[in-house]
């Protein structure tokens, strides 16, 4: 748009200044300047405003770009790797592989969960193969006939349950040796596609009502199915198809908000655009007639890059599902690292162009800067900016996010 905008203001002026010539033809051809005529003197002037204004300001921007493919991303990808590296020694220096923040005793399901998800995406389960088995292990000694629970509410969730599966759909494929048999998995993967409803799944391992549903917790699950291989099911492959139909039918265009009557969040419609990206070529044709990706990128970029946020919190204190009162702190949801991820998808696949990546390069060189800190050489944690400082030290959770973003910058 401001290259138009700059065309069409040179153009114009151009016009406007030949209309004057013509109109004082008779006084210009009379007037001369060392033998030359007014004439040429206004073709040479517009020869060279035309040179400034487009060929001369395109070579700069052409070279401002090679420049920082060159020299400004190099850089950026270096700190990027080093700052990664030091996230993933600050995690596995942990005391639990993961309690909720870094001094906990204890592991929290779901941020073992968490952690787990970030190595293997990282490409760091192999390396340091005995603390992801030891990690791994602490799940499925937890791990109950319908789920994975939460410590908060001392019950299988939805989302525990998803990335306890995505986590097993890696094992299957590239088992560690921890989980010998996967037929109690397979029952939950079926468990948990059976309770849900036409507007997804609440925040239990229970059938959940319109109101109770929410697009993260849908997120999660249409994921995790999806690894899991639930589009090529014989039985439920249709029925998982026309579901995540339905789900990207309902947003408005490319964005997402925590509910259907929400206001878009970043969050969500990064956590979207990414499931987009992963699915078959012939089911995202068909999403296509009611989602617009680029739309969607659009979004995230602004609210990543223009307005900073890197921390979305979603509240659903005081929440009933099926009949329970669920008592749970805010989510808080690492928005920039889902950010990181759905922005270098897009670029791959050509909904983002490259000045807009190269932004969300300077972006995240920034984040790195400002909001990394080490309390130890060759280790550091992630404390976001609007985020607040907990008591009992840095979230775990936040730096394992922080991983994943940085791998798909990185790839």
């Amino acid at each position: 748009m401001f290259n138009l905008v700059r065309f069409l203001f040179t153009a114009v002026f151009f016009a406007a200044f030949l209309y004057a010539v013509r109109l004082l033809q008779p006084f210009i051809l009379a007037f001369r300047i060392a033998s030359l005529s007014l004439v040429q003197i206004a073709a040479a002037a517009a020869v060279i405003l035309f040179m400034w204004f487009v060929p001369a300001w395109l070579l700069c921007r052409m070279i401002r770009s090679l420049r920082f493919r060159l020299v400004t991303m190099r850089a950026i990808r270096s700190r990027i790797r080093n700052r990664q590296r030091s996230l993933v020694n600050w995690l596995l220096s942990r005391p639990a592989h993961w309690g909720i923040t870094g001094t906990a005793s204890e592991p929290q399901y779901a941020n073992t969960c968490e952690g787990l998800l970030a190595l293997h995406g990282a490409g760091y389960f192999e390396k340091k193969k005995e603390s992801c088995r030891s990690a791994l292990q602490t799940l499925t000694q937890a791990v109950m006939p319908t789920g994975l629970p939460s410590r908060t509410v001392n019950r299988p969730t939805v989302i525990n349950t998803a990335m306890l599966l995505c986590l097993i759909a890696m094992e299957k494929r590239s088992s560690s040796g921890v989980i010998d048999d996967f037929n109690l998995y397979d029952e939950i993967a079926a468990n948990l596609w059976f309770l849900h409803s036409e507007d997804g799944w609440g925040p239990l391992i229970l059938k959940a009502d319109k109101k109770e549903c929410r697009l993260v917790n849908t997120w999660w699950a249409l994921r995790a199915l999806f690894q899991y291989g639930y589009l090529e099911h014989q039985e439920e492959g249709d029925a998982f198809r026309q579901l995540l139909m339905s789900i990207y039918e309902k947003n408005r265009g490319g964005t997402f908000g925590f509910t259907a009557s929400d206001a878009p969040r970043l969050t969500v419609t990064a956590m979207y655009l990414l499931l987009y990206y992963e699915l078959p070529r012939a089911v995202r044709r068909e999403i296509d007639q009611d989602y617009d990706p680029a739309e969607a990128a659009e979004f995230i970029y602004s609210r990543f890059v223009d307005e900073k946020c890197q921390v979305e919190v979603e509240c659903i204190d005081g929440t009933f599902a099926g009949g329970t009162f669920i008592a749970h702190t805010p989510w808080k949801h690492i928005a920039s690292a889902y950010a990181m991820q759905a922005l270098a998808a897009a670029r791959k696949n050509g909904d983002l162009p490259a000045r807009r990546m190269a932004d969300v390069y300077r972006r995240t060189s920034g984040i790195l800067e400002q909001d990394l800190r080490s309390p130890a050489v060759g280790e550091s944690y992630y404390l976001p900016s609007d985020i607040e400082v907990s008591r009992t030290g840095p979230y775990t959770f936040a730096a394992a996010h922080l991983v994943l973003g940085l791998q798909a910058l990185l790839s």
